[in-house]
């Protein structure tokens, strides 16, 4: 939004009144909940190597001239589980994180607002039940009722959340079952089929992604919101394997309306382990031809340290206040987006 905007049509503010009251819905549920506030920093010197993220690099300099790379984080994680080895408990922050590429549609923005917690001592089906209460704790506080409109459609937040796995969502959804999802030539030979433009440089999980962002995620979250875990272990590096199925990592995202909300999962502890997930991101990233940048090895001293057992998610507040202030573009939402300053 424009401050011209702001300036000519005063009812505009009643967005930015509602998204005060969120913001101060969140902290008010995550105290009660016995959670420690944080702050870290959104400048650091080296990132979580993601092979599907873009980052923003700048340069830092001292007194004497000297210049070293920097980076804004993306997310506040490596910083969060480092106070979680040194023995900070429940903690959460709200918190500005920074992606590059993300300008253009309807949900992304490239500097935004994140919630992200951790519950020690708590496995991801714990940090689903998090979720529920938030939401239910926040739109009361906001609509005063256990109902939430969107767009016309309205779901009740009083009833249990719909949860299904990833498997369970593409037979549903794409009438593909896991034989087929988890083999890359046939994953390829289906999606052909179907007529998707697939290159010879597509791998498997370019070909997932198509599937999924087409066929999967626009039925999500809207009967109920929605809870579609176990992931295929390739996107979620951080997360841990599951004991039922070495296919699937524990992790799970929050669906309301169709939207993308949280993304969670039960992290990774095991230092030897989360080196060797390191290690084939960054090779990824050189694949890809994404921009390098330092990995944060000294994330993996902490983990040597002793990680304890716990469960994070990141919620996209921006989206939150869009969903509840009934808009359809986060643009809307935000006093100054990237797309009025830049464009």
């Amino acid at each position: 939004m424009d401050w011209r905007e702001l300036k000519t049509n005063p009812d505009s503010w009643q967005i930015f009144r509602l998204r005060a009251k969120i913001l101060d819905s969140v902290r008010q549920f995550f105290r009660q909940e016995g959670f420690l506030e944080v702050q870290t920093p959104v400048l650091v010197p080296a990132l979580i190597p993601e092979s599907y993220l873009e980052v923003f690099e700048t340069q830092l300099e001292d007194k004497l001239g000297q210049r070293r790379l920097a980076f804004l984080t993306p997310s506040p994680e490596l910083w969060h589980k480092k106070l979680l080895a040194a023995g900070a408990g429940n903690i959460f922050e709200i918190t500005k994180s920074f992606r590059n590429t993300d300008l253009g549609g309807h949900f992304h923005n490239p500097e935004f607002t994140l919630l992200e917690w951790y519950r020690v001592g708590a496995d991801y089906r714990a940090t689903m039940e998090d979720c529920e209460r938030l939401l239910r704790f926040i739109n009361n506080k906001v609509n005063k009722e256990s109902r939430l409109t969107y767009q016309g459609q309205t779901l009740d937040l009083s009833l249990p959340f719909e949860r299904i796995s990833v498997i369970e969502a593409f037979k549903r959804y794409a009438e593909i079952d896991d034989r087929v999802l988890f083999d890359p030539d046939q994953l390829r030979a289906e999606a052909k089929k179907r007529g998707y433009r697939i290159s010879a440089q597509d791998d498997w999980e370019v070909v997932y992604d198509l599937i999924y962002l087409k066929e999967v995620e626009p039925h999500l979250g809207w009967q109920r919101p929605t809870i579609i875990y176990d992931f295929p272990a390739q996107f979620a590096p951080l997360a841990k394997t599951s004991a039922q199925d070495p296919r699937v990592k524990e992790r799970f995202e929050l669906y309301l309306f169709g939207v993308e909300l949280a993304d969670a999962y039960n992290e990774l502890t095991d230092p030897v382990e989360q080196e060797k997930q390191f290690r084939k991101e960054i090779g990824w990233r050189k694949r890809l031809g994404k921009k390098d940048h330092p990995a944060d090895w000294d994330f993996i001293e902490a983990l040597r340290s002793g990680l304890p057992p716990c469960s994070g998610v990141a919620l996209g507040l921006d989206r939150l206040v869009m969903i509840l202030a009934n808009k359809t573009d986060i643009n809307e939402v935000l006093l100054f987006s990237a797309k009025d300053i830049f464009f």
